[in-house]
């Protein structure tokens, strides 16, 4: 079957996202800064190395250590510089602070870095989040009068949880990623500011220097994502949703669950809790659930009360109220405010009711979620408690500008401390906690105008929930980031379900909302998950993906070993015992080898490298097989790297089958552009050939016989001394050090009509420069399956006989035959034989090589390779090998 080009757009409705990592290509805008320059320290020296370079470029930085203990604002000299110490989490200090400055044109706050080195305990939960929350907040409160007048301001965050903003590492502290929401939050209510949130690996970080000088040319060459992440490998990576369904059966909750659910008497978190239970039906299990309301106990009786009989209590209320204000009028607004309470406590006893007629059990009890004194005394009476769900929260819409610092800190505290507290009760109770969620919201995800601290507040959560299932091992954690619901929650207060229609934002459905919470909680959802569908306006960098590829087990498990397949960056599509497609950009970053394979400064891929891609690509579509060799090699259209960098395509398809052996046909591809990036007609195929597997065995002696059978009677190549070294070689060849893979030439054989050489072959860690790959450089190892360095030491060996016999240069451009009989030990001496067989028309020869190792058993040969003339060969250059 023919493999198509994958569907890269993603489905439309509302779905489950999976958050993950990709790499970020960076945007080029150059960004020229001007003015005073605020840096917060980040107790590790970046902040003064960024000072220092932005004094190089003629700017005015000011440094600001961010100090719990200060007891009062002081502005000090330090090393010729001026240094702020301020209580980032007192309003009167940073107040005081502000009072002293002017003609701020940029922030970059460092200070989130220093809670690397800090423990997230519940009792100074706010005081050690506004490090990096707080005092960020109040920044850009105070100056974003003077940035939004300004054509060049920019405002940067940086931490070090795990160079991806938390999704994958164990040991990191979540309070750190707020400043990230923040800095999200206000790129869309100040959309002419350049905003960079970083994330580094903390090894990175290590060298001050060089991060510094990172930093700043990522913030003032770059424009595009806010959010971006620096690997310990340097490679900058921003987060994508993938649209990904859970495959599991759900598994009910059992009867020694206990649930201890904030937020949730109503709402959404009730919602939600209710489909949980009715998904373990008579499990017995007991939710606990938390809210701020008293639950009243007389609308525990109105709970099949129809709307004309809550109508009639609700004027009996009014009577009520008049009575007790001695003649006073009671206001509309007086009136329903007194109502709500009346009306809370249905919900809860409703919830409650709900939840018991599944066959499980529910409390409820009234409290401040902070209060872990209260939550654990809660927590303790219940017994264990197994599982935690975190729904209460409160948001308030407000620009920067506008936004109070108590209506900041409250919003952070419920969200931020309330988890804390939760998660500290339940270990309290006895330490068998198996499942927590967070739900949490796509402001946390993109920012939004308006909601700096709710984004913040949950940004954290998000990375809380995802350290959280890396670290534990036993806790399975997910943060559920959910848009608005329909006719439940937030979203249907006021405008603003007409406020989203209006941004192209998809509100949820209460059963489709319900139904993704159950399997969140039931099949095994972890980490950091978006429910939502379209985003509109906030979703600015168009970060939906399609869905991945589900792998069969056996690819699963062969493409998990990080040392393999370096070719495959990306599979497009699998047809499981049929075809597969992959993607892979090369660059001279990535691939350092195309440095040493260019003709006059530009790289060209080189054959045996994309022989290499065509086995990796069989190999894993036949997982069970091994690679025997190739046949029918067509090395055609030049992958030339005009322009830094270029994706591939290998489309790898089985042709044939017979007995023990499988053919694949892969053929290498890439798309054409316009001078817009835009593409256009059909893919142009630049190299073909056939991949021959055999099934995987403990003998495979009737193959290797059929093989020794087929390979060319050239005879041994011949032991001895060099009669001419590498160096004459690479005098003729314009290969770098990374693709000397000739060791020289030992003496020259045969006739004019069938003319040959005798050389040494060097395997990859045997060249001059072995680092082919960029994570070779930093001590990765790279597996390669198809020994290209010993087939390019082939080719350079008959292109050296072509130069002798013709005076042309050659380049290869087909293989008829090709088998590959074992790999060699790591201290081989190889030597290696070819003969050119015919001379065809077109100026091609036609070549037949052999590589042995030290006991002269044959390692690979080849049959019909194929050379081209390209150039004559300079008359200074000939030469005649001795024999």
């Amino acid at each position: 079957s023919q493999v198509s080009a994958v569907q890269t757009t993603p489905r439309a409705g509302i779905r489950r996202w999976q958050v993950e990592v990709e790499e970020a290509i960076p945007e080029a805008d150059l960004l020229i800064p001007s003015g005073t320059i605020l840096v917060s320290d980040d107790g590790i020296g970046i902040s003064e190395e960024i000072c220092r370079l932005l004094e190089d470029k003629g700017l005015n930085p000011i440094r600001i250590s961010f100090e719990l203990d200060c007891k009062e604002f002081v502005s000090e000299e330090h090393a010729g510089r001026c240094v702020l110490r301020v209580d980032p989490s007192s309003e009167e200090q940073l107040d005081e602070m502000s009072d002293t400055l002017s003609e701020v044109n940029g922030i970059i706050h460092l200070a989130p870095v220093q809670l690397a080195a800090e423990a997230w305990r519940e009792k100074q939960s706010s005081r050690l989040g506004s490090i990096a929350n707080h005092s960020l907040f109040h920044l850009l409160k105070r100056f974003d009068a003077d940035f939004a007048t300004s054509s060049n301001a920019f405002v940067a965050s940086l931490s070090a949880m795990d160079g991806r903003h938390g999704n994958i590492g164990e040991r990191f502290n979540s309070l750190a990623c707020g400043a990230s929401g923040i800095v999200k939050s206000y790129s869309h209510e100040r959309q002419s500011v350049r905003c960079r949130a970083w994330d580094v690996h903390p090894e990175l970080a290590i060298n001050s220097t060089i991060l510094a000088q990172k930093l700043l040319e990522d913030l003032f060459n770059n424009r595009g994502e806010v959010e971006i992440g620096f690997d310990k490998d340097e490679r900058r990576w921003c987060l994508v949703m993938f649209d990904e369904e859970l495959d599991s059966e759900r598994t009910p909750l059992a009867a020694d669950d206990v649930w201890l659910v904030s937020g949730g008497g109503s709402g959404v978190t009730a919602a939600s809790i209710i489909g949980v239970a009715n998904a373990s039906k008579n499990s017995g299990a007991m939710f606990v659930l938390l809210g701020r309301t008293e639950a009243m106990e007389e609308p525990a009786t109105w709970l099949d009360w129809s709307e004309e009989q809550l109508a009639d209590r609700k004027l009996q209320l009014r009577e009520e109220l008049i009575s007790k204000s001695d003649g006073e009028k009671i206001s509309i607004v007086e009136w329903n405010k007194a109502w709500q309470p009346y009306l809370r406590s249905r919900d809860i006893h409703q919830t409650i009711a709900t939840i018991r007629r599944t066959g499980n059990k529910a409390i409820y009890r009234a409290c401040d979620v902070c209060d872990v004194k209260g939550l654990s005394k809660i927590s303790r009476n219940q017994g264990p408690i197994t599982g935690i769900v975190h729904g209460a929260g409160i948001e308030d819409s407000k620009l920067v500008a506008d936004k109070e610092w108590q209506t900041f800190d409250t919003v952070l505290k419920i969200k931020v401390d309330g988890w804390k507290a939760l998660y500290s009760a339940a270990q309290k109770s006895g330490s068998k906690l198996r499942f927590a969620a967070a739900f949490t919201s796509v402001a946390g995800r993109f920012g939004n105008g308006g909601q700096t601290d709710y984004a913040a507040a949950n940004s954290i959560l998000d990375a809380e929930m995802a350290r959280l299932t890396a670290a534990s091992g036993s806790i399975r954690a997910v943060a559920t980031a959910w848009t608005g619901w329909k006719d439940v929650g937030m979203a249907t207060r006021g405008s603003l379900e007409k406020i989203f229609e209006a941004a192209g934002i998809d509100t949820i459905p209460v059963d489709k909302g319900i139904n993704i919470f159950v399997d969140e909680a039931l099949c095994g959802g972890k980490r950091r998950v978006l429910c939502c569908g379209a985003m509109g306006v906030m979703d600015k960098f168009d970060s939906f993906r399609a869905p991945p590829l589900k792998l069969p087990a056996a690819m699963t498990a062969l493409i998990a070993n990080p040392s393999r397949f370096p070719f495959i960056d990306r599979l497009l599509q699998i047809e499981e015992g049929g075809a597969l497609l992959s993607e892979c950009t090369l660059s001279t970053k990535s691939h350092p080898f195309l440095v040493d394979h260019a003709i006059d400064g530009v790289p060209y891929h080189p054959g045996v490298m994309a022989i290499e891609m065509f086995a990796e690509n069989a190999l894993l579509l036949n997982p069970e097989y091994c690679l025997a060799g190739f046949e029918d090699v067509k090395f055609g259209l030049p992958i030339k790297l005009l322009k830094g960098e270029m994706t591939v395509r290998t489309v790898a398809e089985i042709s044939r089958r017979k007995r023990d052996h499988i053919w694949v046909s892969c053929r290498l591809e890439s798309d054409l552009k316009n001078s817009k990036g835009e593409i256009f007609g059909k893919p142009r195929v630049h190299h073909s050939g056939l991949v021959r597997l055999v099934l995987k065995s403990n003998d495979l002696t009737k193959h290797l016989a059929a093989e020794i059978h087929d390979i060319p009677d050239i005879g041994i190549p011949a032991k001895g001394e060099l009669a001419h070294h590498s160096s004459f070689i690479y005098l003729r060849f314009f290969h770098g050090p990374r693709f000397q893979s000739h060791g020289g030439i030992i003496r020259g054989i045969g006739d004019a009509d069938s003319r040959g050489a005798d050389g040494i072959a060097l395997m990859r860690h045997q060249l001059p420069a072995t680092d082919q790959f960029e994570c070779e450089g930093i001590g990765e190892t790279v597996l390669l399956e198809s020994l290209p360095m010993l087939i390019e030491a082939g080719f350079q060996n008959a292109g050296l006989v072509s130069m002798e016999v013709d005076g042309l240069m050659s380049l290869p451009v087909g293989i008829e035959w090709m088998t590959i009989l074992a790999v060699p030990d790591e201290g081989e001496k190889l030597r290696l034989r070819s003969i050119r067989t015919a001379l065809e028309e077109g100026g091609v020869t036609k070549h037949d090589v052999l590589v042995i190792g030290q006991d002269d058993s044959p390692i690979l040969a080849m049959k019909g390779l194929r050379l081209k003339a390209m150039a004559p060969l300079a008359d200074e250059m000939r030469f005649s090998f001795e024999e």
